[in-house]
């Protein structure tokens, strides 16, 4: 099965369900059950999520329970810690985990026209997540998508 690398505090995010949406300044045609493989490096502490957070991602993640799971399973580096399915892959979704891209208005049509000169930012939708009890330990992880060989 494929394997996708994040970064915690993101992949746990993903894994328990909190976060539907992964950003990647590439778009995938995939569709189906990846693992959530947590890298070597962190985007923060545990304790620093936070400062992560925009203020609608915080109101989410700042509950007992999202706190109680990120706090009791902990930021694992290199092991699969889960599984998700990538069930789409959009520009601008209305999720509050989806990056979005800037864009104009036609003044003759309305319609909306991404702005020249930016980066891509790909939302890929995530359903279906699984954490797993016991994580699968010291596994290296790679860039794109990565096959899981034990």
């Amino acid at each position: 099965m494929k394997c996708l690398t994040i970064k915690n505090p993101w992949a746990l995010l993903i894994a328990i369900g909190v976060k539907n949406i992964e950003n990647r300044t590439w778009k995938t045609k995939f569709r189906g059950r990846i693992y959530i493989h947590a890298g070597q490096s962190l985007a923060c502490k545990p304790l620093d999520i936070d400062e992560l957070l925009t203020p609608d991602q915080f109101q989410i993640v700042n509950t007992y329970e999202v706190y109680r799971q990120v706090l009791g399973f902990g930021f694992k580096k290199s092991c699969i810690i889960g599984e998700v399915d990538i069930v789409d892959c959009v520009l601008n979704h209305p999720s509050i985990w989806a990056e979005q891209m800037a864009y104009d208005k036609c003044p003759e049509t309305g319609i909306h026209i991404l702005r020249k000169g930016q980066a891509y930012i790909w939302n890929w939708v995530l359903a279906n997540p699984v954490l797993y009890d016991k994580p699968i330990e010291n596994v290296k992880g790679k860039l794109s998508f990565w096959e899981l060989t034990l």
